[in-house]
């Protein structure tokens, strides 16, 4: 992040803290507090200075499931409530007159997307979701590939998320494209709890039709065969939000 804030002069950072639901609510607040002032002093190791972050904190008020206060949850699921969501956001300031910056000179500003584009796939912050063998529980590790993924969509309602589902190619065809609609179908549930609009999501499903290594034709280790259980996320061309002259681009 810092390496784009420091190409692209016009980008500010926006943190928002958070807590799990334990401990007091007074206490909560100064953690997420601390949690939002520990970024800005991070990024001043990499000459970003703290007039370019904007901070925000909310202790436990914005927990991402239902592990509210006295509620058994594994450490997994606290672990998901314990985050700052990172945003970077262009021309963030409406009453600014922005010179034009040097870095968009000779850009098409009749196709804003494609510089916004082009930043996002720096960021990198769209996840495949990995699944064992004969399963589609999504791990403890993707969930909060899940929840980066979710804090995008909230911030940038433009955004349309297409989602598919796949499997490696060992059992039947029939067996398989089943397997494959529930590996899609756990991700877009597991989005839609976080509150994002089905509408907004597209999935589909292609058994062992699709694979990353075709273990028909080849000998393939068991770590090959673990490239083929996924479920592919992707992002639609026009899939980011512009108002004005303000532009955002989330990741965590």
């Amino acid at each position: 992040i810092a390496e784009i804030m420091k190409k692209y002069s016009f980008m500010d950072l926006l943190v928002a803290s958070h807590t799990d639901s334990r401990a007091s609510d007074e206490y909560n607040i100064r953690l997420s507090n601390n949690r939002a002032k520990a970024v800005t002093e991070y990024m001043s190791q990499y000459g970003i200075s703290a007039d370019r972050i904007r901070l925000e904190w909310f202790g436990e008020q914005q927990l991402v499931n239902d592990c509210g206060n006295g509620v058994p949850c594994p450490e997994s699921d606290h672990q998901l409530n314990r985050r700052s969501e990172l945003v970077l956001e262009a021309f963030p300031d409406p009453t600014r007159q922005y010179e034009m910056p040097a870095e968009l000179e000779g850009a098409d500003f009749c196709d804003p997307e494609s510089l916004f584009d082009t930043i996002q796939e720096m960021i990198n912050s769209v996840p495949t979701v990995y699944f064992d063998f004969d399963k589609w529980a999504i791990r403890p590790q993707h969930k909060k590939d899940l929840e980066r993924t979710a804090v995008m969509l909230e911030r940038m309602p433009n955004l349309m998320l297409y989602i598919e589902g796949h499997t490696d190619q060992r059992g039947t065809d029939e067996y398989n494209e089943g397997l494959s609609e529930r590996r899609a179908q756990v991700v877009m549930d597991y989005l839609t709890k976080r509150g994002i609009e089905s509408s907004r999501m597209e999935h589909k499903w292609f058994g062992e039709t699709r694979p990353v290594n075709d273990c028909d034709s080849m000998e393939c280790t068991e770590a090959m065969h673990q490239q083929n259980r996924r479920t592919e996320l992707r992002v639609g061309k026009a899939a980011f939000s512009y108002t004005g002259r303000q532009k955002k681009v989330d990741t965590m």
